[in-house]
């Protein structure tokens, strides 16, 4: 197993996976989320990106997992304490290779990314449903800081 930033070499598997993760949201929550193929453009404009990196996991020369991942900061309001923190943007293994470890390593990969630049701490948005997602980042010792609610009208 190889973890490393992605090149733009990788944009086929990493489309592929990215597709992987449309439908998987899809199926958590229709009501939001739709199926869909990527096609290359948005895991480019983030391999470009001078704030960002996605981080892949490689076996047998195939990526079967990534995290795209960001440098960010809390806004700056006054009664906001500044923070800069890492937001891990999309996080997936693929199916066959789930509950193998894959994930840990990723998450090892992103604290190094994010404590070489100076940042504070990790975060990230799991959707409320995904039990399995949920659970592994219960595991790795995320906590709850807020919930998103919504109300439709």
């Amino acid at each position: 197993m190889n973890i490393r930033l992605a090149t733009k070499d990788d944009t086929k598997f990493i489309s592929e996976l990215y597709t992987e993760f449309y439908v998987y949201n899809a199926a958590q929550q229709p009501q939001y989320y739709v199926p869909a193929t990527e096609i290359g453009k948005y895991p480019n404009t983030i391999i470009d990106s001078k704030d960002g990196d996605i981080i892949v996991a490689v076996a047998d020369d195939v990526i079967v997992g990534f995290i795209h991942i960001e440098a960010d900061r809390t806004p700056s309001y006054p009664s906001v304490v500044p923070r800069r923190f890492a937001c891990i943007v999309d996080f997936i293994v693929a199916e066959q290779h789930r509950k193998t470890g894959i994930g840990r390593l990723l998450l090892e990969e992103a604290k190094l990314w994010a404590s070489s630049r100076q940042l504070e701490y990790l975060e990230l948005t799991v959707l409320e449903n995904n039990d399995v997602g949920r659970s592994f980042y219960e595991r790795e010792n995320f906590s709850a800081v807020s919930q998103t609610m919504r109300l439709d009208i």
